[in-house]
This record gives structure tokens, sequence and C-alpha cells, in this order.
């Protein structure tokens, strides 16, 4: 079969590079008609040879636009001279809008939490041929890529590569990550743009779009925001009113979950004692913010991980219930703010004791 029209037409507009014909040499004959798209350039091939190359228009082949023909045997098959090759059409518009992303989470340093944290990313990039001879040569020819996701898919493992150096480079905390995603972009763009050019491409753009955290990073983050929304005295009135709305249902029901958090723990006479402390606190923070007295040192928050679900953040009170109820034992991981990581609760030096004590021998039964 020969070629009488050479083109390749591609709607999408999405094709990096195509063959024809897709695998060894086709059948084509001088007097047969090229066409070129524009945005596109073809470039014949013959036994492994760059015979020439076109340009966007429309193209009647002949021994002068082809002087590889010339070396060819002349043989004659109804006015034409038959020969086997084969052509590639390189489209050389801007690729934009692509899409890159980490394969696997990449440990960071944070300074925050003076702990590793995983990240993972994604964002966009574009893409241009620049120089379709090495573009040829090294994507198509050496690496034996002409499927256009094989080629997008071996870009993008390059950027996840340069990625995790040039985040590793970036000493911050995650809060501040968000900040820096136009410097980051720059950053890849400055690592990766060298190798795609290597390539025959250039790398027009790229952008970090989001960075994702463990969803247990995540949640702290939540909380402390939360928590920095208020100063000490709003968490202690809080604290103080949450105790006191439910000193009435636990009385009523000491068997419930509130008496259960108050009312076994602490008792009911505690826990209306433990509110007139926070009441009486205060009333001190008030009349020392009037007088322009220094406030008391803020309430250390505690939290703790027990049977799937966190608890917290709770005052010291309010863990030493939790311990006494039950709700947290020695192994129950807890943490408060200064802590590195979570720690099995009866391995803090502050709580230790309070798992250490050993009940009081029964009373004797009563005289019959």
């Amino acid at each position: 079969m020969f070629f009488d029209v050479v083109e390749h037409l591609d709607p999408t507009g999405e094709v990096m590079v195509a063959r024809l014909p897709q695998s060894g040499s086709g059948d084509f004959t001088t007097g047969s008609q090229l066409v070129v798209q524009e945005n596109q350039i073809a470039i014949f091939y013959r036994d492994g040879q760059m015979a020439d190359q076109f340009k966007a228009g429309r193209y009647t082949l002949t021994t002068q636009n082809l002087p590889v023909l010339k070396t060819l045997t002349k043989i004659v098959f109804k006015g034409k001279a038959p020969f086997r090759a084969y052509v590639y059409f390189v489209n050389l518009k801007t690729f934009i809008d692509l899409g890159w992303g980490t394969p696997n989470r990449i440990l960071y340093r944070d300074e925050t939490f003076k702990m590793g944290v995983n990240l993972g990313a994604f964002g966009t990039w574009s893409v241009k041929i620049t120089d379709h001879i090495r573009f040829l040569n090294t994507i198509v020819g050496t690496q034996g890529l002409q499927d256009t996701p094989a080629i997008e898919e071996f870009l993008r493992k390059i950027i996840a590569s340069r990625f995790a150096g040039v985040l590793a480079g970036i000493q911050t905390s995650v809060y501040d990550l968000p900040g820096k995603y136009d410097a980051l972009g720059a950053k890849l763009k400055q690592a990766t743009a060298p190798e795609f050019s290597q390539y025959g491409l250039d790398l027009v753009d790229i952008a970090v779009v989001n960075i994702s955290l463990p969803e247990e990073v995540q949640q702290r983050i939540d909380e402390r925001s939360r928590l920095d929304m208020y100063d000490s005295g709003d968490i202690a009135k809080a604290q103080g009113l949450a105790i006191a709305d439910a000193l009435p249902e636990a009385a009523a029901n000491p068997g419930g979950a509130a008496g259960a958090g108050i009312g076994a723990g602490m008792g009911i006479g505690a826990g209306i004692g433990f509110g007139q402390v926070v009441a009486n606190n205060l009333g001190q923070n008030i009349v020392g913010q009037q007088s322009g007295a220094v406030p008391p040192p803020p309430i250390v928050q505690w939290y703790a991980y027990a049977d799937g679900s966190q608890l917290g953040p709770m005052t010291a009170s309010q863990l030493a219930a939790a311990i006494q109820a039950g709700q947290v034992n020695a192994k129950t991981p807890v943490w408060k703010q200064g802590m590195a990581d979570w720690t099995a609760a009866g391995q803090v030096q502050e709580l230790a004791a309070t798992f250490g004590a050993a009940p009081p021998p029964p009373p004797p039964p009563p005289p019959k």
C-alpha cells in the first residue's frame, strides 16, 4: 500500500509526537502529497537516518525536496519512484495545564513540631518542544517513548524527584509552607529546566498548587489554630462555664456520661470545688487586668488518645479525673505543648505517681 497523502490530523491538539506508520517503514512515492498542520513539523527517516524535514504547509514529494531519493535505485512505477521510509509529526505548540504530583510522601523536618512530617504535593506545569531533533533522538529514540501519556509520565517523575530536593532546602514550618508556594515553584523550575533542556524541551512554567499533611498533623494544627483564637482568660472562662453546665446533669445522673467525666472522677463535691477555683481565678484575672498586675501563667492543656479518639484539651485536674474514671490508663498516649511526641501516660514523670498509688485495704466487716 502506497501513501498518496501523508498527514497526521490531531483534533485534540494534545499529541506530542506521531509516527507514520506506527512501526516499521511505509511505502511512499514521489508525487505523494505531504500535509503538515500548523504548529507541526514533519521529519522523514530512512534506514534510521533523517532524510528531510518540512514545516507547516502542503508539499508534493520530489527528489528536489527529498534529496535522499537521489541515492535510491531508479525504479519507476507508473511514473512514480517508490521508496520506503517513516515520518514523525512533532507538535511544536505549548502544552499547558499538565499535572504533576509526588508518588510517595516526602519526609520533611518541621521547625515547629521538631519532628519529621510526611508531606505530599501536586501542581501544574507547561512545556514546549524547542529542539525537535534532540527530542526525537533522546525521548523517542533513546527512551523509546512515542505515546504522549508515557512521555508525560517520564517528565513528571523528573519533576517529583527535583521537588524533594527543593523542599528539603526550605527550612520552615508546615504552618508557613502555603505562603512559600511561589518560591517553591520558582526553585523547582530552576532545578528542573536544565534537565528538560537536554531533551529538547523548554519548561515554560511550573507551579506548586498544594502541599498536603497527614491527617493527624492537620488535626493538631486545627486544634492549635482554635486555641490561638483565645487568650488564657478566655480559655479559663470557657472551661469554667463548661464545668458549671455539666454539674447539674452530673448530680442528677451520676452514672451517665457527664457523671463519669466529673462525678466518678472527682466526685460532685470536688467538681464544685474545681468550678469554684476556676471562678476565683477568673475574678482574680479581671481584678489583675484592671489593676495592671501580671496575669497568671496559662493553663496547661493536655490531650489523650484513647479507644481510637482524641480527648482534650484538658486541664491537669480534668486529666486526673479521666484517669480515675478509667478513661485514661498508664498505656494511653498523652501529649501537651513542649513534649516532642505522644507518650504513654505512665512514662510521663508528672503523671507516673497517679498510676503508682495503690488503694488502701478495705475496711473490716461490721460486727455482728
